[in-house]
């Protein structure tokens, strides 16, 4: 049987998200990001795994039934935004993928049926590293 790991968010990334639903709390997806920061493993950066989903990462996904390769960025919203339509921390897919590592998979439910993606790495934004 698989282990489940726990989703892991770095602090500041949990700060910024806690601030964004306090700021607007009818954002798109703020039900799912709510249940992420109640359940996820919240960590500072000496003991965050760099390979896993934060907040402006770049992820390379593969859709494995389409069998295609794409990129999702985890962007928070610009202030005012009330339509949200590019790659988001706060679509449902994006607040699924947030805090996953390089190399889990994500079984996605959608209208047309169950999607399997497999994450092929996780691009961490350079300042994360100062």
């Amino acid at each position: 049987m698989k282990k489940i790991q726990k989703a892991m968010l770095l602090k500041e990334d949990a700060d910024v998200l806690k601030k964004l639903l306090e700021a607007d709390a009818e954002l798109p997806g703020s039900d799912a990001i709510r249940e992420k920061l109640q359940h996820a493993e919240v960590v500072n950066h000496a003991d965050f795994d760099y390979e896993v989903a934060r907040l402006n990462s770049l992820l390379l996904l593969r859709d494995k039934a389409g069998r295609r390769n794409f990129q999702y960025r985890l962007a928070v919203p610009e202030a005012g935004t009330t339509v949200i339509n590019t790659d988001n921390v706060f679509r449902p897919l994006g607040a699924a993928l947030l805090g996953m590592r390089k190399g889990q998979e994500l079984k996605w439910n959608t209208s047309k049926g169950i999607r399997y993606f497999f994450i092929i790495n996780v691009v961490t934004p350079a300042e994360a590293f100062y």
